[in-house]
């Protein structure tokens, strides 16, 4: 590990490494944890519920002695005559008999264990009996402890409960404490006539409670929404708690258990558990950097090599492979545009070779081919040459649009127009096939539009004649040379900087939707004009060059274009040299704006399209054929089509194929395989007719002939 350690992007890379896999893992941990204790606690609430049903259990059958206590009065012998409401039933009665109900009210009050008294309350008489003596309810009550008048209390409360206990608070807490009595009629008449009456002492229910309610910090018996019995336990310590309310499976009331949850054990209490904990997680974080850290940087290392770069003396890992990466992308358009430099280097030396007649005839067509002319050997050609055109005159501003304008009629037409400069001068390569006539008539009308815009000035049109072949370009431009040479011209110097490869650089920037840099460009030829101290009128020509620059594109993408040659010339003739320059950025972000203003791609997508539906039924278009066609590349072809259509190529095509199938059955043409060739499938077309249609094509056939 020292020998990597030494490598910078390893060190960044197990930093970094070792930072994210810390959290993952205490991710992780905490994550077991947290299951862990969740199931921890659904199994511990399981023991509990368990154990509350226990002592719910438990605290039923302590409540369930009353029913015996009732059933013993009830099949008691001297139970009729205490309930009889005559005095001849109470007088036979006499006082051993009294002390044996006495005594038997004592025994079953000491059976019960949780009573502070127990007494039989006759209501009809108004008589109480316990372990002391028969006496009025009023006198009972009193005797221990609570209201004299709640014998009209117990009555209402025993209303339609014959055959059941009844939990019954006998008054106010802060005198009574939790206290609370259990009634049970004795006879079922609808009037009650006998009632056992249990007083349940709070202390001694407590400790009752105490002995069986093990783990549970509150305890409470509620009948309704009244909380009848409230018990507090002190032994267990304070922690979370959880209630459990359990149902009496016996009576009409509730119990609810608080009880006490064991917490999570904390580690930070044993010292030795820490530290053997954090050790251990310690060493996974390292571990597990180490490993990712070293299958990382084994294939990076390896690119380094393959790339030439010494990994063992400098390795800064994904940076250094950005950097060369993006130096392969530098030398790529660095080469891209010097390929594009030679190329207008060979092409203006190809038209050259064909003014001269200096051109290999083996290999012209090779040429014409590879410069895109379009050119032929059996067309007719003429040249034309445009000469003496000053920079300051009131021609020049309408030169260069009158020339575009040219060749966009000219190509309507079926004639090609080839522009070339030779020793300072525009020359115009005019070629038709099989069109001498249509070269001269359209020869005649270029002299006429030039002698309408040349005035009185010294600006001159030079003709060649009209001739056959390659060499026809060569007899033609020397019969312009003869002209030219015997006519006396001014030269116009053009000891101005704008450089070829800076104008290349324009150009591919405007192409490339580049305006920044193109503003750039503007702004480079400038300043360096104005170093150089070029006189006005060199300025006046470089920005007329550049004017037309920006004019050629604006028409060649077809976008709005509002200036023209006027607004220049008044320009040069107020001598405003500094606005000249701004009137080609105001130029330029009239551009950029029209330019952003719509899909860059409607001309060329409209054009794809087109291409896509008069050739769809052809077995071998594809992306690539209609890319080798325009001259674009593949994913251009992709991106513009997606662009126009809002489709992908392969689903629009396949939708001209599956709809012109359809139309063909719809006319009666049932043969599934002359459909298929016809509508350019050889395979696949079952499958395409089942996804754009919804059903196969025979089924569909089938639901015509219906």
């Amino acid at each position: 590990m020292q020998r990597y350690w030494k490598d910078r992007f390893f060190r960044d890379t197990f930093l970094i490494y070792m930072f994210g896999s810390a959290v993952i893992l205490l991710g992780l941990c905490l994550f077991f944890l947290y299951r862990g204790e969740e199931r921890r606690k659904a199994e511990e609430m399981k023991e509990i519920q368990a154990s509350a049903q226990l002592m719910a259990q438990s605290i039923d059958d302590r409540f369930s002695t009353i029913e015996l206590v009732a059933i013993c009065v009830d099949s008691a012998s001297w139970s009729p005559y205490l309930s009889s409401e005559s005095e001849i039933m109470h007088e036979k009665l006499d006082y051993f008999d009294r002390k044996a109900i006495y005594r038997e009210l004592g025994v079953f009050n000491d059976v019960l264990r949780i009573a502070r008294s127990t007494a039989i309350l006759l209501p009809r008489q108004n008589l109480a009996v316990d372990r002391k003596d028969l006496r009025s309810c009023e006198s009972y009550f009193r005797s221990v402890g609570l209201e004299q008048d709640l014998l009209g209390r117990i009555q209402e409360e025993l209303k339609d409960k014959y055959n059941s206990q009844v939990l019954f608070s006998p008054g106010d807490r802060e005198t009574n404490g939790w206290d609370f009595c259990i009634l049970r009629q004795i006879d079922y008449d609808e009037a009650s006539r006998m009632v056992l009456f249990v007083l349940v002492d709070e202390q001694q229910f407590n400790k009752f409670l105490g002995a069986n309610l093990v783990y549970s910090k509150r305890f409470q018996i509620r009948q309704g929404d009244q909380v009848i019995y409230e018990y507090q336990s002190r032994d267990l310590a304070e922690g979370d708690t959880v209630d459990i309310v359990i149902h009496s499976a016996l009576y009409q009331w509730e119990y609810l258990f608080s009880v006490r949850m064991s917490s999570y054990p904390d580690p930070f209490r044993n010292l030795s558990i820490l530290v053997l904990g954090l050790f251990l997680y310690a060493a996974a974080v390292v571990l597990l950097a180490y490993l990712l850290c070293r299958l990382t940087y084994r294939p990076v290392a390896v690119l380094m090599e393959r790339l030439g770069m010494n990994v063992r003396e400098r390795f800064w890992g994904l940076r250094e492979v950005e950097n060369v990466f993006v130096d392969m992308r530098n030398q790529k358009e660095g080469m891209e545009e010097l390929a594009n430099q030679y190329y207008r280097i060979g092409q203006d030396s190809f038209y050259a070779s064909l003014l001269n007649g200096t051109f290999d005839e083996e290999n012209v067509d090779e040429y014409v081919q590879k410069f895109h002319t379009e050119l032929k050997q059996d067309m007719s050609y003429q040249v034309m040459a445009f000469s003496g055109v000053r920079p300051d005159s009131e021609e020049y501003k309408e030169f260069t649009e009158y020339v575009l304008k040219l060749q966009v009629e000219c190509y309507r037409e079926g004639i090609i127009v080839l522009t070339s400069f030779m020793e300072g001068r525009m020359l115009l390569i005019l070629a038709a096939e099989g069109g001498a006539q249509k070269l001269s008539e359209q020869a005649d009308r270029i002299r006429r539009t030039a002698d309408e815009r040349s005035g009185t000035s010294e600006a001159r049109l030079f003709a060649g004649g009209v001739h056959e072949g390659f060499k026809g370009i060569h007899r033609s431009y020397r019969e312009v040379k003869e002209q030219m040479n015997g006519d006396r011209l001014e030269e116009i110097g053009t000891a101005y900087y704008y450089p070829f490869d800076m104008e290349l650089k324009l150009i591919k920037s405007l192409r490339g939707g580049n305006f920044a840099e193109v503003e750039q460009v503007i702004g480079e030829v400038k300043e360096e004009n104005r170093r150089m101290g070029v006189p006005p009128e060199m300025e006046h020509k470089v920005t007329g060059v550049i004017y037309e620059t920006l004019y050629r594109y604006a028409l060649d993408f077809e976008l709005e274009w509002n200036g023209s040659m006027s607004e220049r010339q008044r320009l040069i003739d107020a001598g405003d040299t500094e606005e000249l320059w701004e009137l080609l950025k105001r130029r330029l972000r009239q551009i950029e704006e029209a330019y952003n203003g719509r899909n860059r791609f409607v001309t060329v997508g409209g054009r794809l399209v087109r291409y896509v539906e008069e050739h769809f039924t052809s077995l071998s278009l594809s992306q690539q054929e209609i890319a080798d066609h325009f001259g674009i590349s593949r994913p251009m072809v992709s991106k513009i089509f997606k662009e126009t259509v809002n489709m992908n190529f392969v689903d629009y095509l396949q939708m001209l194929r599956v709809e012109t199938a359809k139309n063909r059955i719809d006319e009666g043409d049932y043969d599934m395989i002359h459909v298929a060739r016809q509508c350019g499938y050889e395979t696949s077309f079952r499958r395409a007719f089942v996804k754009y249609v919804g059903v196969t094509p025979q089924k569909y056939i089938n639901m015509k002939r219906m």
